[in-house]
């Protein structure tokens, strides 16, 4: 089984798929701006790993649902397994790295027992239904990702190379994104990381370079946006999408919708 990513293409965070499951009317008029875009929502091994720490299978089962009316405009990827989309070309993977396509294999998997039907019957609760094997790992990473931010944060060094760090044109659009969403927590000492942020930095960096829209908490919106202006002026290669959050949905459907616009923002 193939897929292809058609731009537009659109990223949500975990409250918005979460939102545009459960209700009904929001998730027509997504659908029915996804469909008008003709373009793609990527679904990554992120926000399957965020229902890992729920309980509800209906909820679950509502996202299925989600996703099962907007295939075919799915595209779903580890972005962090998939050399593809990953943000260092560089480093090997981990010899205990899942396979770089396992999430598009288990969907195909599932076509084969029903006939050939794509299907996504039981894709997101079987998150929950494994959480006590998959749980521990998921929030080890969350704790990984704080204690280094927090260690990194706390180096007097590494503040003051992030109180003068300035993109240039010749950086990798992922790393200098990556190095301006992380300066807050080094310049600001007010600014704690919590699992939040770790999975929002998660969710984030390597959405954003792929992406042309993305649905963002407030505070995460506002970060991508004010870091994405600064590669910009500073020339650095590459877009970094625009994140909206839930006050500007309807703005987000505008954007998704509006061809124009997005031809123009190319």
């Amino acid at each position: 089984m193939r897929q292809r990513l058609v731009r537009p293409v659109v990223y949500l965070d975990h409250w918005a798929v979460r939102l545009f499951s459960e209700d009904l009317s929001l998730q027509n008029l997504f659908i029915g701006a996804l469909r008008q875009s003709g373009g793609t929502w990527l679904f990554a091994g992120a926000n399957l790993m965020e229902f890992v720490a729920m309980t509800d299978l209906n909820q679950a089962a509502s996202a299925e649902e989600l996703l099962r009316r907007a295939m075919p405009s799915v595209y779903v990827s580890d972005l962090y397994s998939d050399p593809g989309f990953a943000l260092s070309k560089k480093t090997a993977p981990a010899d205990d790295a899942p396979d770089e396509h396992w999430m598009l294999k288990d969907l195909a998997e599932r076509a084969q027992r029903v006939g050939g039907t794509l299907n996504t019957t039981r894709f997101v609760q079987e998150a929950i239904l494994n959480r006590a094997l998959l749980l521990p790992p998921f929030e080890e990473l969350k704790e990984q990702v704080v204690n280094a931010i927090r260690a990194s944060a706390a180096d007097q060094e590494k503040q003051r190379f992030a109180s003068r760090f300035r993109p240039v044109a010749a950086m990798d659009v992922g790393e200098a994104l990556l190095a301006e969403l992380l300066r807050e927590p080094h310049i600001n000492q007010a600014f704690r990381v919590d699992d939040h942020d770790a999975m929002d930095l998660v969710h984030t960096v390597p959405a954003a370079t792929i992406c042309d829209y993305l649905l963002l908490d407030r505070g995460w919106t506002s970060r991508l946006n004010r870091a994405a202006e600064r590669l910009r002026r500073a020339g650095v290669p590459g877009k970094v999408g625009r994140a909206y959050a839930q006050p500007h949905l309807q703005e987000f459907f505008d954007q998704l919708t509006d061809g124009e616009t997005y031809r123009s923002s190319r």
